[in-house]
């Protein structure tokens, strides 16, 4: 049995990898929202696996306190992490902000997997053979990293936001991969798929509903978080990404022009980690 934390398991591809994993006979930790929803998908996942061992770990992943607490019940109660998975992202139409007066995409699909990874590196090293798994997008290729303008205070368009904070996350996972490296702890990037998700739940729901005639169903994404949780094939991967169901992981070429390092600062500052 592993411990795998996987956040945004009470939807979409994160609620069906979480399914799949269980099922296998795995230790799930849902981190999710605290809501009704969170936790009866929390009881249908145990119903429908026939795993106990399925448990709801409250949070808000827009605020830094939030994530301090549920991290904090982690440590208390599994010094042992086998796999973390930052599944959980948003794609805001308008632009908004954290209470902490953060652009709320950035904060969510890049501060908020930086943080978690970060406060718990020393549990998911224990393990011996860890495994950190950032759910990006193929969108990353399209984003940017402008510090003048990072937050997106002039000129908000939601596929910025949500590209470039994609592409935040790519260079965090090529320099976390580094830095720890000879510690068997792996660190990779993945593309899941454009799957029918509620992801884009802030566009008007007739347009979700045609966009999703178009795009895979989320079982397909749950299936390859699933393989690249466990898999012995990619047991000793680290700092690269997937595409789908490719076996072989695709080299990232040299993304950082200089901004991996300044960027790793500024989320430090931004979570309260520096």
């Amino acid at each position: 049995m592993k411990t795998i934390i996987i956040t945004g398991s009470n939807s979409g591809i994160g609620k069906e990898a979480a399914q799949i994993l269980a099922k296998s006979g795995h230790r799930i930790l849902m981190l999710c929202r605290d809501s009704e929803k969170s936790r009866q998908v929390q009881r249908e996942i145990v119903s429908q696996s026939g795993n106990e061992d399925v448990f709801l770990v409250p949070v808000d992943l827009a605020e830094p306190g939030s994530m301090r607490a549920a991290v904090a019940q982690i440590k208390s109660e599994y010094p042992v992490i086998d796999v973390l998975v930052n599944n959980a992202g948003i794609y805001k139409v308008k632009r908004q902000e954290t209470p902490g007066g953060v652009e709320i995409t950035l904060s969510v699909n890049f501060l908020a997997p930086f943080m978690l990874s970060q406060m718990l590196l020393e549990n998911l090293q224990a393990s011996g053979n860890g495994r950190i798994i950032n759910v990006v997008s193929e969108l990353y290729k399209n984003g940017s990293i402008d510090f003048g303008n990072l937050m997106l205070e002039k000129g908000y368009k939601a596929g910025d936001a949500y590209a470039n904070a994609k592409l935040a996350t790519v260079l965090y996972t090529v320099e976390l991969a580094n830095r720890v490296k000879n510690t068997g702890l792996c660190v990779n990037a993945m593309h899941p798929g454009v799957l029918a998700t509620d992801a884009f739940r802030d566009y008007p729901a007739l347009l979700t509903k045609v966009l999703n005639l178009f795009l895979e169903i989320p079982h397909k994404g749950g299936e390859r978080i699933a393989y690249l949780a466990v898999s012995d094939e990619v047991e000793a991967v680290s700092g690269k990404y997937f595409y789908k169901t490719e076996a072989r992981p695709i080299e990232l070429p040299n993304l950082a022009n200089g901004t991996t390092e300044k960027l790793w600062g500024l989320a430090e500052e931004l979570t309260g980690l520096a």
